[in-house]
């Protein structure tokens, strides 16, 4: 431990620099744009099946309520009441796949931020270990 007022320094190491990223770490934030990629396609894939879904439940609530008018016009009261449980469920299943597109949309906006950053990181280092290339040339 050092005296109060004294500052204690590194040691000196001569001629050796050592790398600010290693290929290890090259590789695993490789491995992790690869691996979030990965994610953002398959969440993109399901979010396109949910909103194709969404219009078919969309279509059929239409064509529910164009048969429910028809019912109603020609007195079937138990057509009309079939015809509103049928609606009904299939409103609450719409509501479910509307959560769910809206929060694969969130996890898409998230994945996209992080391939940004991740490939921000890679581009840094790449310059990092450039520079850090041509400044051992330089030396030598």
């Amino acid at each position: 431990m050092a005296a109060p007022g004294v500052q204690v320094q590194p040691p000196v190491t001569i001629g050796v620099k050592k790398p600010l990223t290693t290929s290890r770490e090259t590789m695993s934030r490789s491995q992790e744009l690869t691996d979030t990629k990965h994610e953002l396609r398959t969440t993109m894939m399901k979010f396109r099946k949910a909103c194709t879904q969404l219009n078919l439940l969309n279509k059929r609530l239409s064509d529910m309520q164009c048969r429910m008018q028809a019912a109603r016009k020609s007195g079937g009261r138990r057509s009309v009441y079939n015809l509103q449980l049928q609606a009904s469920v299939t409103e609450g299943v719409r509501a479910m796949f509307y959560e769910y597109v809206y929060m694969r949309g969130e996890d898409i906006a998230m994945f996209q931020n992080d391939v940004r950053v991740l490939m921000k990181k890679m581009a840094e280092a790449t310059e990092v270990a450039e520079q850090g290339d041509s400044e051992t040339e330089d030396d030598q």
